[in-house]
Formats: C-alpha cells, sequence, structure tokens
C-alpha cells in the first residue's frame, strides 16, 4: 500500500457525445481546466488528471475509469475530484453505490465541484440521490432525443456518419454525401461479377486472395490508418467468405440507404440487437449505384440455391435452383462423382431418389442433353426477340394477357379469404376468452380451442405473404415484355450456355417424365419458364426455327460489361 505522501488526488473528466451536443462549457479541456484551477486553489497535490472523452454517462466500462478502479483497489488515491456528479456518471443507483458505499470502505474523499458535494462534509451529501435521479432522468431523455433525430435523419436519407462502406469514400471531408471510391468501386463490381458467374462468397474470397486485393479493414488501415482489434496484420490479403457475404447483402451498392439496422437494448444496457426488418428504414436512389438491380436479382438467385459443388469437382452446379420436377414440384438433384465422365452427369428428382418410387418418378436428363435444349430455345428465343421486336412483343402481350389475367384473379380471390379467415380467427378468439371469462365454457374449452385457432392462423400468417409475393411478380411481370427485348439485344449471338445466362434469362425450367420409361430417346416434356415472359409455345411463329449462331468471342464480353 502506498504511503500518505504518495497517494494521488485524481482530477476526472467525461464527456459524451450527446453532452458534446449542449456547449463548448462541458468539453474535456474547460472540465480540465476548472478542476486544475480548484485543486490549486485548494492546495491538493500530487495531482493527475484523467478523462474518458466519447464515453455515455450510463456506461462505467470506460478506460480511464477503470484505470481510477484498479488505482484505489492499490489504495493509491486519496482525493477524487470531478466537475458534477453527472461527470461521474447518469446511472443513479451505480453513482449512489460510488459515493455512498465504495469510496467511503477504500478511504477515498469525493469532491464534486459545482454540486458542493464533499464527502468530509456530511451534510453535503443530503442531495445526492436527488441529484443522481435527475442525472438518470437527463441521460434518458438525452437518449431519446437522439434515437428521434437518427430516425429523422434516416428517413431524410441522410447518413448519421460512422465509416463509410466499402466501394465508396466521403464527397469531401466534412460531407455526408457519398461517392464510389476509384480504387475499390471496381473491386466491389468484380465481387458481384463472380457471384453472377455462380461462385460462391468462399470461391470469391479465395480469388481475391490470389490476387492479392487487400481486405476492406487492411484497406481502410492504409488509407486512413484505422484499424481494428480483431485484425490479422500477418494477412492483409484474407479475405473471408463473411467479408464477401457481407457485401453481396449490402443494398448500399443498389443506390439506396438503409439505417436503423440495430440499437442499443436502453439507455443504460449498450448490448446491441438487431431491429426487425419491418421498422428498419430504406431510402431509395439516394447516392450514385455501383451495381445495376438486374445484377442484383441474379445475385439473390445465386445466393438462394447456391450449393457447394463436390470437393474433386471445381465448377459448381449451373443449374442449382433452377431445375424442378414437373410432377412433384421438387428440385431436381445433379449426380455427379469421380468416378463418371461428364456425358454421365445427370439430373434426377430429388424425392425419387431420398424418397423412392412410391412418391414420385425419376424425371433423369443427361446434363449436356438439359444444356443443349436450353441452349437451342435461348437462341431461338432472343433471336426472336431482337429480329422481330413488334411481333415478339404482340405475341407476349397476346399470350400473357389472358393467362396472367386469369392467375391473378384465382391468387387474388385465395389471398383474399386468406386474409378474411385470418380476420375472422382473431374476432372468435376474442370471443372465445371473454366466454372464458364469463364461465360460458370451462378452461379445458378454452385452451383445446384456443389452441387450434392459434395454429391455423398461423399457417394463414406464415402463407399470406408468399402469396402476396407471388401475386406482385405476376402483375410486374405483365408489362415486362421490353425489359426481356432489351437483354436479348445485349447478345447478338450466345456461344455457349453460362450461369449468368442462365440467371439473366430464365426464372425455371421443369422436367417431365419420359413417355416410355429407362428409354433414352422417348419424347420428355422440358418446360422453359423465362424471367419477364414466362413460357413459350415451342412454335412462336410459322417458319420460326432454332437459330444456331457462329461463336464470336464478344458475347462474353457483353455478359461481362452488363455485370461491371
Amino acid at each position: 500500500m502506498a504511503s500518505q505522501i504518495d497517494k494521488y488526488t485524481i482530477l476526472y473528466g467525461r464527456l459524451s457525445q450527446e453532452d458534446a451536443r449542449l456547449g463548448e462549457s462541458n468539453s474535456i479541456q474547460n472540465q480540465r481546466l476548472l478542476l486544475e484551477k480548484y485543486a490549486h486553489d485548494n492546495g491538493f497535490e500530487n495531482v493527475i488528471f484523467l478523462a474518458d472523452d466519447g464515453y455515455s454517462g450510463t456506461n462505467f466500462e470506460r478506460p480511464s475509469w477503470k484505470k481510477i478502479e484498479k488505482m484505489i483497489e492499490r489504495g493509491e488515491v486519496e482525493t477524487l475530484i470531478v466537475k458534477d456528479l453527472s461527470r461521474l456518471g447518469r446511472e443513479y443507483l451505480q453513482v449512489g453505490y460510488y459515493t455512498e458505499i465504495y469510496f467511503p470502505q477504500k478511504g477515498v474523499r469525493f469532491i464534486a465541484v459545482n454540486d458542493s458535494v464533499d464527502s468530509l462534509v456530511e451534510s453535503s451529501n443530503d442531495f445526492n440521490p436527488i441529484r443522481n435521479w435527475a442525472n438518470e432522468l437527463h441521460a434518458k431523455e438525452t437518449s431519446k432525443k437522439v434515437r428521434s433525430t437518427k430516425r429523422m435523419q434516416a428517413e431524410r436519407g441522410e447518413r448519421s456518419g460512422g465509416k463509410v462502406s466499402y466501394g465508396y469514400k466521403q464527397k469531401d471531408r466534412d460531407s455526408k454525401e457519398i461517392i464510389p471510391d476509384e480504387e475499390n468501386a471496381p473491386i466491389v463490381k468484380r465481387i458481384f461479377s463472380l457471384c453472377a458467374s455462380g461462385k460462391g462468397p468462399k470461391q470469391i474470397a479465395r480469388i481475391l486472395e490470389l490476387e492479392q486485393v487487400l481486405t476492406t479493414a487492411h484497406y481502410y488501415y492504409r488509407k486512413y490508418g484505422k484499424g481494428h482489434p480483431g485484425m490479422d496484420m500477418e494477412r492483409p490479403y484474407g479475405w473471408s467468405s463473411n467479408s464477401v457475404a457481407h457485401i453481396l447483402d449490402n443494398i448500399i451498392y443498389l443506390g439506396h440507404h438503409h439505417a436503423l439496422k440495430s440499437t442499443t437494448i436502453s439507455y443504460k444496457n449498450k448490448t446491441r440487437v438487431d431491429i426487425p426488418k419491418e421498422d428498419q428504414i430504406i431510402v431509395k436512389d439516394t447516392h450514385e449505384p455501383l451495381i445495376t438491380q438486374e445484377v442484383w436479382d441474379i445475385v439473390r438467385d445465386v445466393r438462394a440455391h447456391k450449393r457447394r459443388p463436390p470437393k474433386h469437382m471445381d465448377e459448381p452446379n449451373m443449374f442449382a435452383g433452377l431445375v424442378f420436377c414437373a410432377d412433384c414440384g421438387k428440385a431436381m438433384t445433379l449426380y455427379r462423382a469421380e468416378s463418371m465422365n461428364r456425358e454421365q452427369f445427370h439430373l434426377k428428382c430429388y424425392t425419387y431418389g431420398h424418397k423412392g418410387k412410391d412418391f414420385c418418378t425419376p424425371h433423369q436428363i443427361r446434363q449436356n442433353d438439359l444444356e443443349k435444349i436450353v441452349l437451342d430455345d435461348l437462341r431461338r428465343v432472343t433471336h426472336f426477340a431482337r429480329m422481330k421486336e413488334q411481333q415478339f412483343a404482340a405475341y407476349i402481350n397476346a399470350k400473357n394477357s389472358a393467362e396472367l389475367k386469369k392467375e391473378i384473379n384465382i391468387l387474388q380471390r385465395e389471398v383474399d379469404t386468406m386474409q378474411r379467415r385470418s380476420d375472422e380467427l382473431s374476432a372468435l378468439f376474442k370471443r372465445l376468452y371473454e366466454d372464458n371469462v364469463l364461465g360460458r365454457i370451462t378452461n379445458e374449452q378454452f385452451r383445446r380451442l384456443s389452441s387450434d385457432y392459434n395454429a391455423e392462423q398461423k399457417a394463414l400468417e406464415d402463407a399470406i405473404p408468399g402469396k402476396l409475393e407471388r401475386l406482385e411478380k405476376l402483375r410486374a411481370s405483365a408489362a415486362n415484355v421490353d425489359a426481356f427485348i432489351e437483354k436479348a439485344k445485349r447478345f447478338k449471338t450466345i456461344d455457349e450456355l453460362t450461369s449468368e445466362l442462365l440467371r439473366l434469362f430464365i426464372e425455371r425450367i421443369e422436367i417431365g417424365e419420359r413417355a416410355k420409361k429407362h428409354s433414352h430417346s422417348a419424347p420428355q416434356d422440358i418446360r422453359i419458364v423465362y424471367r419477364d415472359i414466362g413460357m413459350l409455345d415451342s412454335q412462336m411463329e410459322e417458319g420460326e426455327q432454332p437459330v444456331h449462331m457462329v461463336t464470336l468471342p464478344q458475347n462474353i464480353d457483353e455478359l461481362k460489361k452488363l455485370l461491371a
């Protein structure tokens, strides 16, 4: 233990971000000047000034404060002086513990200058509980104001500060407006391009590491000199799949502002929790996008159906999430093995493969055969769309108008019925509760009936969003023939089938069973559903035949331009 002479007088200052907004009088520098003058005027010696800048008064996990606590535990502190009680903290129970129990136990004199508090003067402590309560109330109200301000900023599409997302930079030093960063915006575009081609986050991370692209953390560190505690200084190019996935899932690259994704539990508890999606704020078109909506949709589709290839296979399954059994509706599974050559790779119904012949049939088709069929049809359809725009648009609109109208009406009736039933169940449950309270039904009857009602309502609540999403897509598809034509114009030649082309043009492929089982030559119904326009007849117009294009290298360049 330190001798009485060696003990320190600690001058402690604290300033939170919220306090800083109140004005200059609370600045750390002003606190220091006030405390040093008080110590000098009152003959305190062996003075040390310690401060926590940017820390809330409800949070006692502050670096300098923890240092002071350690010094007190070692018996090195004689006096602790603060400007006022709120500088010690704004959590009245914790502040009360320090002033009423902890400091007296440790023999530490406590002084709050502006509140005229001195633990040596017993009467000066009489109003401390009231002061501490008022300080906590202030912290609570300040927290409410800060949250309200942040929400208003978010609703206006304004950034509230913090680090700018990778791929962007501040327009200028004092601006909250962001613009593409010429150094790393191309990296973001490349990440999306790689994913659109069928590669997953882990594969993309490996490519970036091999190409020696700095990780996001190391990029910020080298450019701004700011790092974080978990940074691996030995691996500047060590991208993780999580970092890649975070970029692929961030709608900021569409040009949208996404705010209020998380918050603290309360003004006392600073643990961050996710905010429900329905309460988050998205403001569209607040800055220049790095990718198109089209590329974003392709990536969403790839991410939703991505399957890791077998260890001995480098190439992922390009048909993953696109091919389905025409009878049971389940996905078709790609079967391939190291012992097979590529001509033997085939797709088979998942239900048949996992449950057997009692539940479905194989619906088997060789991968090479399916690729040829899809490529041939894609060439045929896009050729028609490019060469005869008006005729193609008229054909699609005529085909879709009747079919879409019928499907939309059926689906809308289903949704209306489900929503009415959900409302009825809510009313029934209310009446049921009232009957139970009034003794008209027993507790057992209430338990059984309410359980049934809740289960039915839960099923409806789970099903309705999917129905509404499908309805929205159907309504949008009615007017998307122009979008399909514009996509078709980008590709004057289609020399090979790629994952990018599949995701860009095709929504779904349905495989029917062969007319004769175990026959590779028997007819097999293959239905291709195109994005924007739906399913087309095999003969769209008289004399329209599949067109086989000459291979030209600029075709792939066109696709790369789309994804750039």
